[in-house]
């Protein structure tokens, strides 16, 4: 509580010594006090003081500081309480002084002070006692049978006859005998008897197969891949949750796993007794969220995606149009796909994917890579990690539709820095089906003149000197010694390289070598040459040129693998 005091200078009292004595110390004490505040109380120990009297020539040591500061008791008082005493004063040179609060009614004391708790009576109340119900013995009477005589009767009689003396027999009262309560009949329920089914001859998939097919088709039970869980168990999400879930997959501008999302936007921690209840209701819900989610994962890495994310992979084409230009494909992957049987992959880069960062969706890489872990999944995002150069790739599986091809995009900046175009590399599987790892053949460094397309002015292959450090198949390798009648060249039009037997015959006329106005390659030459221009495997490349009924492709009976073609042929 703030006092107000008057600032009215005050007078030193005792000997000339102690007055001399009390203003030094008063002034030590203003110097000392100078910046405080007005109320805030000035105190130094005894021993400081008389350290300080003692350079200025004054003696007495602290019995004289205690001795001037009792003399002067309006402007000093002593603090004993702690260690060591300590002399207070403030800064309008007058001893504190020690207000006591106010101890009457006021709003603070009451708005937080509770009130006291009601004392609980010692007497505890009477409880009511149950009345007994009141019987109306005369209501029998209405249950005499009709035949029996009137009372009125029986008096009348015996009133007409001389009185007789009565004997009073005391009767004693009979023992209530206890009523025997039958116990009521047990209900009896006949089941009918359910036989199990014996699966014992049944194989695990097939009864794999069922069971999800059972608990699918239920609306109680919620599915997700292989884990399953009742309905009403499920935490549900507000708009509010899936509103910020896709902002933060927006402002990451990458799919992410549900992982990171449960972790980074729900809050919750991984290890936690909550974590993979709320990571499967994430999946569950974000899966029926298909208008604004979309689930781009695996079974093992699960990722999601939402609207407006920037694409994964080469903008050169669209995506269309690369599932066009693989359409071959579909004619060439099993009827029933054996997914996750093969244990490595070697692949031979082609131009073709080198300068889109891809790779295609064959037969063997559906054999090494994991099916569509939910139905109509369209897309999964894939790690593609490369020990050797430290780095882990995000990169797009586009899964084959009815019309187009599947293929992976992604690769651009592990093509550009590590490989070239008929650089051979390799593909394992790790037991996470979401995670693989590619390596490549490490070789000495060389250099030499690598087909290029050069798209600073108008699109057109050139020669360029190119320094690499990995194996590559000598026969895929573009050098300018085989491949010199590509210089220069320009595309092939739109309309021209839809058609197979077209962009063979365009390469059959750059790099083929002229014989009488024919020209002939061998086939390992054509192969690489033509998926220069779009991709082509050999099945296809094969077919084309001997199921040819123009004659304007024909095999050279006295080699291997040499084909001519014939010009002014072509279909």
């Amino acid at each position: 509580m703030v006092v107000q005091q008057d600032q009215r200078a005050r007078k030193l009292s005792g000997s000339a010594s102690e007055q001399e004595l009390a203003g030094l110390m008063l002034n030590v004490m203003m110097a000392r006090g100078m910046f405080m505040s007005a109320n805030a109380v000035i105190r130094m120990p005894v021993a400081i003081l008389a350290e300080y009297a003692s350079s200025q020539g004054k003696t007495g040591g602290e019995q004289a500081i205690l001795e001037a500061a009792a003399a002067n008791p309006e402007v000093f008082a002593v603090d004993a309480a702690g260690d060591e005493p300590m002399i207070q004063t403030m800064r309008d040179g007058r001893a504190p002084i020690v207000v006591e609060p106010v101890s009457r009614h006021t709003f603070a004391r009451r708005f937080l002070t509770p009130l006291p708790r009601p004392d609980r009576p010692v007497t505890q109340r009477p409880r009511p006692r149950l009345q007994e119900p009141v019987i109306d013995v005369m209501a029998e009477i209405v249950d005499l049978p009709l035949d029996m005589a009137p009372l009125a009767s029986v008096f009348e009689t015996e009133r007409a006859e001389s009185p007789a003396v009565i004997d009073l027999v005391e009767i004693e009262p009979e023992a209530p005998t206890p009523a025997v309560v039958e116990p009521p009949a047990a209900r009896t329920i006949t089941t009918q008897v359910t036989r199990a089914t014996d699966v014992s001859n049944v194989d695990d998939l097939e009864l794999a197969r069922a069971l999800r097919d059972r608990l699918g088709s239920d609306p109680r039970v919620a599915t997700f891949g292989e884990q399953w869980l009742m309905e009403d168990r499920v935490p549900r999400f507000s708009r509010g949750d899936l509103r910020r879930l896709k902002d933060y997959l927006q402002e990451k501008e990458q799919p992410l796993t549900d992982d990171d999302l449960v972790q980074d936007v729900l809050g919750v921690r991984p290890g936690s007794a909550e974590f993979d209840l709320q990571r499967f209701a994430l999946n569950y819900r974000l899966l029926n969220e298909h208008r604004e989610f979309e689930f781009v994962g695996t079974a093992n890495q699960r990722f999601w995606t939402t609207s407006g994310m920037p694409p994964i992979g080469t903008t050169r084409r669209k995506l269309t149009e690369l599932g066009s230009d693989y359409r071959f494909l579909l004619e060439e992957l099993g009827e029933e796909p054996a997914y996750r049987t093969r244990k490595a992959l070697d692949h031979t880069l082609t131009f073709y994917e080198f300068i889109h960062g891809m790779l295609p969706y064959d037969r063997e890489m559906q054999e090494l890579l994991a099916g569509p872990a939910a139905p109509g999944q369209k897309s999964a995002v894939l790690t593609f990690e490369c020990p050797q150069s430290f780095t882990t790739y995000l990169v797009e599986l586009r899964f084959p539709t009815p019309n187009r091809g599947g293929f992976i995009l992604g690769l651009d900046d592990f093509f550009a820095e590590n490989l070239v175009p008929g650089a051979i590399l390799s593909i394992q599987p790790t037991e996470n089906d979401g995670h693989y790892r590619v390596e490549y053949l490490p070789e000495a460094a060389r250099s030499e003149q690598l087909l290029e397309l050069d798209e600073r002015r108008a699109l057109r292959y050139v020669f360029r000197p190119t320094t690499y450090a990995c194996g590559v198949d000598e026969a895929q390798l573009l050098t300018e010694a085989r491949f010199g009648g590509l210089a220069n060249e320009k595309p092939l039009d739109e309309k021209v390289r839809r058609r197979p037997e077209a962009v063979i015959a365009a390469t059959f006329e750059r790099i083929g070598e002229e014989h009488g106005g024919n020209y002939s390659l061998d086939l390992q030459t054509l192969m690489a040459g033509v998926n220069i221009e779009r991709p082509m495997s050999e099945t296809l490349l094969r077919s084309v040129l001997e199921n040819d009924d123009t004659g304007a492709f024909s095999r050279d009976p006295d080699a291997d693998n040499l084909y001519t073609y014939v010009p002014g042929t072509t279909p």
